[in-house]
Parts: structure tokens; C-alpha cells; sequence
């Protein structure tokens, strides 16, 4: 009988370690699916964003007109040019624009490789992610294709003409050696992370398992003991029964400590697996910063700014916003790093970034291409935006006075435009304002300095 009820007990202690274990297992796969469905769209849109901004740059109408007469005229090489600087200052493998000439039948029309381009009017291999584009709306591949070049996941993005008619795609080739590795690293970190986790609380078990089997065992021996004078007890017990009750008192503590600390060493291994579930989340929050935030600035990053387009766009259909739209560019910021190196640039860029959301804070300043931000300040006033203005021109001259200035000078041309509400349809209507007066500064700016050095 006390061999029966020792190994229920045992038997209890073990069917609620393995079911620790299990959940612990069972938690430590959903984090690894998690974080790598989080990677995963992280990085298409990464994919996206590049392929976005490249189609953003090409005039649709010019690149509706172009023909194979075309080929090496200075309209043909500009289209190449502006493709180039991506594929040479992005990691990318290669970057080109195609055209639909039939159902299910693209050519190319702009291949920038330096060593093997796609010649005009060749076919391409045909992706869902590519038929998509050509509808106009951008996408990405699911799976890697092949073709004479290698093995990739591409990024298409529609050309729109000013009809807002698809007059091409952009194409973005990303090495699926590159995106598959990307994936498996941080899958391979939280895996590190659950199998400590499994590991860990199988450790604990193990020291949970030998404490209470010391416990039985004391208990056990001392059953042992009571049983081997059974037989005077029961005198005693029959000759005075206020013996018996004295007898219940004092056993009954002996279970009631067993359960007791049996429920302590439960809770100390609830409290664990509760720790190592908070550290994971913390590592996922973790990832979504990284995902979310320009590590170089600090400030919003391609990712962040595409979400904030989207919210803004929601609330332009519902009659509900209120916004300027700020836009900056860098100006000579590659002589800079062509002259000084790339440690220059990017102090500039730092710089860049921090008079900017000094201004407008971090939350509401975005980068948005190497040498490119934009700031969407809300319910504000153009005399309140003409005054960030000057502060952020302040800080830059600051910046250019410091002892420890970078070799180069910070400059930078800035554009303003208000949200006009009745009239403007979406957000990308102020952006193209915004941008347009950006550029009207940065010509003067040119104009400036070429008289300059004519002097």
C-alpha cells in the first residue's frame, strides 16, 4: 500500500514536468515563427521600398516613348543612369526596368549592368509578382526564380505615365543566397534563445524531481517506522483513544508540507518559464525597432515612413487630415564621400538627421533614400513650419561651425507643402509639391556655388 501511493506521487510529479517542458517547447516554436514571419515581411518590404523609390524617380511618359532607336541617346542613358546609382549604392544584385508587350510577356527595355544587361526588347521570366506589377500594384516573389543570371527573389514595381497609366515595371533582383540567409539568422537566434529556454527548465525539473524524491524518500522511511510498531499503536490507540487524536494531529502537518512545497517548486518554475517568455518578447520588440527605425539617424526609417503614408492616406478618405509635408535633401553628399569617405558622409547624414528632428522630432521625421528625409509634421501652421525651418538652417550652421565638424559641409535644401483638404486626393499630391520646391532651392543652391567658384 505505501509502495502504491509513493509512485502515484512520483507519477504525478513527472506528468506535470513534462507537460512544463512541452509548453516550454511549444512556446519557444511560436517565438521562432513569429520572429521569422516578422523578418520575412520585414525584408519584402525592404524590397519594396527600393523598388518603390526607383519607379517614384522615372518619368512614365518618357519611358512609355522609349523604342530600341533609343538605345545610347542622352534621354536612354539618364533612364540608366538614375537605375545605376542603385544598383551601385544598394545591396542589390540588379536593377532594370521592363515593359508588358502582350499577356504574360515582358521585355526588357533598361538594363544598367556594367558587365551582362539585358538587351532591349529581350524577355524576361515571367513572375506572378511581375504580372502583379504590370496591373500596378508593386510586389514581391514568394519563392526564388532562376534564370541566365543567377538565382533570385525580385521586387516590381508600376512606372506610372501622368495619366497614372503603367508605362513599366521596375525591376529589383535580391540573391536568394542573401534573403534566405537573412531569414535563417535571426530564426537561428530565437532557436539559440527556446532551446536555452527547454534546456533551462529541464534543468530546474531535474533539481524540483530530486528534492521531492528526498522528501518521499524521508516520508517513506518514516511510514516504514510507524508501520513496524503498528501493532502497539493499535493498543495503545484501543486502550486510550484520546491517543488517536493526538496521533492525527501529528501526522496531518506531514502532507500538508509535502503539499506545500510541492507547490512552491511549481510556482519558482512558473516564474521561470514567465522570465524566459518576457526575454523573448523583449528580443521581438527588439526586432521591430531594428525593423521600424534608421539605425544611422536614429529617425524613422523607409518602413516607418510606409506606414505613416498609409495612416495618412485613411485619414485624407475619411476628411480627417491635417499634416505639412517637409521634404530635405543633402546636397553634394556623394562628392562628400568621394572626396572625404564614407565616415564624412555619414557624420553629415547624422547631422542631417538630428537638426531635423530636433525640429520636428524623432517620431515624425523619417529618412527616406541616402541623403533624403522628410518630416510630416501635424496640426500645424505655415508660420509655425517657417520657423522649424530656421531653426533646423541654425542648427545646420551650428553644425558647420563646431571644432569637430566633419571635412565637409552639412547643406541642405529644404521644401515645404500644406495639406489642401478638398483638393489634394492623397499624400503623394503634397509630396510632389513639397519636392518641388525642395528642388527649386537645391537649383539656387547650384546656381550659388557654381558662381561662386566662377569668382
Amino acid at each position: 500500500m505505501k509502495k502504491h501511493r509513493f509512485s502515484l506521487t512520483t507519477r504525478y510529479v513527472v506528468i506535470v514536468g513534462v507537460l512544463l517542458l512541452a509548453a516550454n517547447i511549444v512556446l519557444g516554436i511560436v517565438m521562432m515563427s513569429q520572429s521569422k514571419a516578422m523578418m520575412n515581411t520585414m525584408i519584402r518590404k525592404n524590397m519594396l521600398d527600393i523598388s518603390n523609390t526607383a519607379a517614384a524617380l522615372l518619368d512614365g511618359d518618357v519611358m512609355a516613348a522609349l523604342t530600341a532607336d533609343d538605345v545610347g541617346t542622352p534621354k536612354y542613358q539618364d533612364i540608366s543612369d538614375k537605375l545605376l546609382v542603385f544598383q551601385n549604392n544598394v545591396d542589390i544584385e540588379f536593377i532594370y526596368a521592363v515593359r508588358e508587350v502582350g499577356p504574360g510577356r515582358f521585355v526588357f527595355t533598361v538594363d544598367p549592368d556594367p558587365v551582362d544587361p539585358g538587351q532591349f526588347g529581350e524577355e524576361i521570366v515571367v513572375t506572378n509578382a511581375l504580372i502583379e506589377a504590370g496591373k500596378g500594384r508593386s510586389s514581391v516573389d514568394n519563392s526564388p526564380v532562376a534564370d541566365r543570371w543567377g538565382n533570385f527573389y525580385s521586387a516590381y514595381s508600376p512606372i506610372l505615365d501622368s495619366k497614372e497609366q503603367v508605362a513599366g515595371v521596375v525591376g529589383v533582383d535580391f540573391s536568394a543566397e542573401w534573403y534566405e540567409m537573412q531569414i535563417r539568422q535571426h530564426t537561428l537566434s530565437i532557436g539559440i534563445i527556446s532551446v536555452l529556454s527547454v534546456l533551462i527548465g529541464a534543468a530546474v525539473m531535474v533539481l524540483i524531481t530530486s528534492k521531492l524524491r528526498d522528501k518521499f524518500r524521508d516520508l517513506e522511511q518514516g511510514l516504514s517506522a510507524l508501520s513496524g510498531n503498528v501493532d502497539k499503536l493499535t493498543e495503545q490507540i484501543t486502550s486510550n483513544p484520546g491517543y488517536q487524536d493526538s496521533l492525527r494531529e501529528d501526522s496531518s502537518p506531514v502532507p500538508a508540507a509535502a503539499n506545500e512545497e510541492f507547490g512552491d517548486e511549481i510556482e519558482a518554475l512558473g516564474g521561470k518559464i514567465t522570465s524566459m517568455r518576457h526575454e523573448l518578447e523583449r528580443y521581438l520588440r527588439y526586432i521591430h525597432v531594428q525593423a521600424f527605425t534608421d539605425m544611422l539617424t536614429g529617425v524613422g526609417n523607409s518602413n516607418a515612413y510606409q506606414d505613416e503614408l498609409k495612416r495618412i492616406n485613411e485619414q485624407i478618405a475619411r476628411g480627417e487630415a491635417d499634416f505639412f509635408a517637409v521634404v530635405f535633401d543633402i546636397d553634394n553628399l556623394k562628392i562628400a564621400n568621394d572626396e572625404y569617405g564614407h565616415a564624412c558622409g555619414d557624420r553629415i547624414i547624422r547631422g542631417a538627421g538630428r537638426a531635423i528632428a530636433d525640429a520636428f522630432t524623432l517620431e515624425r521625421t523619417f529618412r527616406i533614400g541616402g541623403d533624403e528625409f522628410i518630416a510630416i509634421p501635424l496640426h500645424t501652421t505655415q508660420e509655425e513650419v517657417d520657423r522649424k525651418l530656421r531653426e533646423i538652417e541654425a542648427a545646420v550652421a551650428a553644425f558647420n561651425a563646431a571644432p569637430d565638424r566633419p571635412e565637409a559641409e552639412l547643406m541642405l535644401s529644404m521644401g515645404a507643402a500644406a495639406f489642401r483638404p478638398g483638393v489634394d486626393k492623397s499624400f503623394r499630391e503634397v509630396f510632389v509639391r513639397a519636392d518641388e520646391s525642395m528642388y527649386a532651392v537645391k537649383g539656387e543652391h547650384h546656381r550659388r556655388s557654381n558662381t561662386m567658384q566662377a569668382l
